[in-house]
C-alpha cells in the first residue's frame, strides 16, 4: 500500500462521518419542513359534535378527509426526490454508502413528516365529544390512511438516486494498467495486444 493510499484511507472515516451526519440531518430537517408544508397546504374537514357523537358537516368536508393522504403523498414524492438526486449528485464514489444513507434518512424524515404534520394540525374532536354538552363544531384531525404513503419517501427518493446512477455511471472501477504491477503490465498488454 502506498503513501497515497494510507492517507486516503485516514481521510475516508472523516468524510464518510461527516457525509452521513449531514444526509441525515438534511433529511431530518426536510422531512420536518415537508410536514410544516404538508399541514399549511390542508384545509381540515368541518366537523359537527352532538350528542356526545361526531359527524361531517358537508360531502365537502368529508373529501376532505382523504385530501390529507394524497397531500402526504404529493409533498412527500417531491421532497424525497428532491433530497434523493441531491445525495446522489454529491455522493459520486460511495454508491453504497448513499444507498444506505437514502433508505434510512427517508424513512426518518418520512416519519417527521408525519409527526410535525399531525401535531400542527387540529386535535381529535372524538376527546371533545365525550365532554361536549350540546352541539359544538370542530375541525377533523390531519392523519394519514394506511401505510403505503409512508413508503413515498423511500421510494421517491431511491428513483432519483437510480436515475442519476443510470444516466452518469461514475468512473470504472477496474484497475488501469498504471495501477498494475510491472509483470502483470507486461500480461496486460500482450493480451491486448493484436495477434499476427
Amino acid at each position: 500500500m502506498s503513501a497515497h493510499d494510507r492517507a486516503r484511507a485516514r481521510r475516508f472515516p472523516r468524510a464518510g462521518l461527516r457525509t452521513v451526519v449531514l444526509v441525515l440531518l438534511a433529511y431530518a430537517a426536510l422531512g420536518a419542513l415537508a410536514g410544516v408544508v404538508w399541514e399549511v397546504v390542508w384545509t381540515p374537514p368541518g366537523q359537527v359534535i352532538e350528542h356526545h357523537q361526531v359527524f361531517y358537516d358537508s360531502y365537502a368536508s368529508l373529501r376532505r378527509v382523504f385530501t390529507g393522504t394524497g397531500l402526504f403523498v404529493i409533498v412527500a414524492a417531491v421532497a424525497g426526490a428532491g433530497l434523493g438526486l441531491g445525495v446522489a449528485l454529491l455522493s459520486r464514489g460511495r454508491e453504497l454508502l448513499a444507498l444506505c444513507l437514502v433508505i434510512v434518512g427517508s424513512a426518518i424524515a418520512s416519519a417527521l413528516m408525519w409527526r410535525v404534520g399531525t401535531l400542527l394540525g387540529p386535535s381529535d374532536p372524538a376527546s371533545l365529544a365525550a365532554h361536549a354538552t350540546g352541539r359544538a363544531t370542530a375541525s377533523g384531525p390531519l392523519s394519514v390512511a394506511g401505510k403505503s404513503p409512508f413508503l413515498v419517501w423511500p421510494m421517491a427518493s431511491l428513483l432519483a438516486l437510480a436515475l442519476v446512477y443510470f444516466a452518469s455511471p461514475g468512473p470504472s472501477t477496474s484497475p488501469s494498467a498504471a495501477d498494475l504491477p510491472p509483470t502483470d503490465r507486461r500480461e496486460a498488454g500482450a493480451s491486448t495486444s493484436p495477434h499476427g
